[in-house]
């Protein structure tokens, strides 16, 4: 997917043995920089997280709050991102 002229990959990893769901986002230039964000389960009722929408925001929203996907090891975890989807705008 390609957000503010850059391509990255978004993984979204729905195992039903996990205690959360897991959104990785990885840039296509490095191979080592990645962002992973945790959401509940039940926070899925309320967000579709497969959805080029949905993953451009977040894209979106790790590139303005610092994640410098362009360099090596750059790598930002977010525990509980339930919070993200009422910030922003996130629909099921």
């Amino acid at each position: 997917m390609a957000v503010d002229g850059s391509l990255f990959h978004c993984v979204i990893d729905q195992t039903f043995n996990r205690d959360n769901i897991r959104f990785t986002i990885y840039p296509a230039r490095t191979k080592t920089s990645f962002v992973l964000i945790s959401f509940s389960w039940a926070i899925s009722w309320y967000a579709n997280f497969c959805t080029p929408g949905t993953c451009a925001k977040i894209v979106k929203h790790t590139l303005q709050n610092g994640w410098d996907y362009k360099n090596e090891k750059r790598i930002l975890t977010i525990e509980n991102g339930d919070f993200l989807v009422e910030k922003l705008g996130l629909e099921a």
